[in-house]
């Protein structure tokens, strides 16, 4: 990795061999070379996300699908339950609310995990159109149990929307063993490209709901996004150079080995809590359902312990050093920070990192 070094959330690091894809010549959206680079695109998407769904590519965020969700799969008269537990699952339900859902949000304590049986109980409780799930709160560092939760979800019968956002590319996620109906991610995160699009696949009894909704506008509408998807085009300008960085990551993936990548990441943020907890620090959440691809630090003890801590003197020390970690979010901004270890973040970057900060510590003590 070039200095500075991200250890960040997203945006991360891109691979020199991804930045120069999207150094290629632009064409016509409209033409043959663009649909072929489209249909390879998605082949490779279905074999990474292990599904046999269509494959839709947004020029947005990924807030831009969970938007989508919100106007393409619920009636008016429906109901939408959404799982949370950090910023981002209660972000899915506003975003509902925004749109005129009724919505329900089935909350955790920040730092523990959506648990299957909660899930049950509130769908036995009521009906709901769809359930949302968060796989990986990235401003918690949590990763939630997203098979037990699926288990769960099609014994109801309901659709199941996941975000993936900070876990594709760097978890294991079967998109079709879990029954996901629309899954989706940003191409800023695990497969470490730079941002502005995203990606979902979505079932047909997903896109069958959509046929059924009405007032879906027109650039995040799943049909009209289908049509264009058939002939391998999108119905707006894509993002030509991301695709091709996308694709090249993609590669990169498979030629590591897709679970020699998931194993990398499990293992580098296992070896950071540990390093974390060394230094004086604690994890925030759950180390049961700790994330393989970020970790959330808390430093609440650690400052009863030396009152002197700032964590944004720690930070842009860190900084002056070549190393960039991210700073908490949300609620709990001012008690923890982040250290992502999504994409090309290697053990030897993380020692490195992990040696430096505890260096830095010192001067607090």
């Amino acid at each position: 990795m070039e200095k500075p070094k991200l250890f960040a959330v997203g945006p991360v690091y891109v691979n020199e061999k991804v930045r120069n894809e999207m150094s290629r010549q632009m064409f016509s959206h409209r033409s043959n070379t663009y649909r072929e680079l489209h249909s390879n695109l998605v082949q490779k998407l279905k074999k990474l996300m292990k599904t046999n769904n269509e494959i839709l590519i947004f020029t947005s965020s990924s807030s831009g699908i969970m938007e989508a969700c919100a106007r393409n799969l619920v009636k008016d008269n429906e109901k939408v339950l959404c799982l949370s537990c950090g910023a981002f699952g209660e972000r899915f339900g506003e975003i509902f609310e925004l749109n005129g859902k009724n919505v329900k949000i089935l909350s955790r304590e920040w730092g523990k995990a959506n648990l299957p049986d909660e899930v049950d109980k509130a769908l036995s409780e009521d009906n709901y159109a769809v359930v949302t799930l968060i796989h990986n709160e990235t401003s918690t560092g949590l990763m939630n149990p997203l098979k037990e939760i699926s288990d769960v979800v099609k014994k109801h019968n309901v659709l199941f929307v996941v975000d993936c956002v900070s876990s594709m590319g760097g978890a294991d996620v079967d998109v079709d063993a879990c029954g996901i109906d629309v899954c989706f991610f940003g191409s800023q995160k695990c497969l470490a490209t730079p941002p502005s699009m995203a990606i979902c696949s979505i079932s047909n009894r997903a896109l069958s709901k959509a046929k059924e909704v009405k007032n879906k506008g027109f650039y995040l509408n799943f049909e009209i996004l289908k049509k264009s998807n058939d002939k391998n085009e999108t119905p707006v300008t894509p993002p030509i150079p991301q695709m091709f960085a996308m694709s090249k990551s993609i590669d990169l993936i498979f030629e590591e080995g897709h679970e020699n990548v998931t194993e990398r990441h499990k293992n580098i943020s296992k070896f950071v809590r540990d390093k974390i907890k060394q230094i004086g620090f604690e994890i925030f959440p759950d180390e049961n359902f700790a994330s393989q691809t970020l970790t959330c630090v808390g430093f609440e003890n650690f400052k009863k312990q030396y009152p002197k801590f700032d964590v944004k003197i720690m930070k842009e020390e860190m900084k002056k050093r070549g190393f960039i970690l991210a700073e908490g979010y949300g609620k709990i901004k001012d008690k923890t920070f982040r250290i992502g270890n999504m994409g090309n973040v290697m053990m030897d970057d993380v020692k490195e990192m992990l040696d430096n900060l505890k260096e830095v510590v010192k001067m607090f003590k």
